[in-house]
């Protein structure tokens, strides 16, 4: 054989070895948790409440200010009767214009103030508004699982803690 025959099926050798002795598998072993320990979560939440208070609220008297108006009626009409017996002539015409005209002013006043006008009357009224209020509270979010595997630890989060935990082993040969 040649040395290039002999070079080519060394080669042809190697590589069939090669793949051989380069089998690999995997498998699943369990290993047993030491600590679950709870994951807590902060969360925060408006919760509506009603706030309520008193007031004082005026009732409307319902007169609408009618003492006034028969005040100036009248203080008018007494006006004018006491202007026409002073003067003479035109004197007394312009003396019964003006005192009706200052005898209607003078009775809106009187009555606006000693006319009996009722005090302003109040009641209580019940007010009420919606408000918020934040509301912060701890809730469980999972757990944390740990485990030691061939020395190191190994540490897995789940919704409830776990016995144990699964670990992917690959050999290769």
């Amino acid at each position: 054989m040649s040395s290039l025959s002999i070079s080519r099926l060394a080669l042809v050798l190697l590589c069939t070895g090669s793949a051989v002795m380069a089998d690999s598998f995997s498998t699943v072993e369990y290993v047993k948790v030491s600590q679950s320990t709870p994951i807590m979560t902060t969360i925060q939440e408006q919760v509506p409440g009603e706030k309520c208070y008193d007031v004082q609220e005026q009732v409307s008297s319902g007169g609408g200010g009618g003492n006034s108006v028969v005040g100036a009626v009248a203080g008018g009409a007494l006006g004018g009767v006491l202007g026409h017996q002073i003067g003479g002539g035109t004197g007394k015409t312009v003396a019964t214009v003006g005192g009706a005209i200052l005898g209607t002013l003078a009775g809106q006043n009187v009555a606006n103030n000693y006319g009996g006008n009722t005090p302003a009357t109040y009641r209580t009224v019940r007010r009420c508004e919606t408000v918020n209020t934040v509301r912060t509270r701890q809730v469980l979010g999972g757990y944390t699982n740990i485990a030691r595997y061939k020395g190191k630890e190994i540490s897995v989060e789940s919704s409830e803690p776990l016995r144990q935990i699964p670990v992917t082993v690959t050999y290769s040969y």
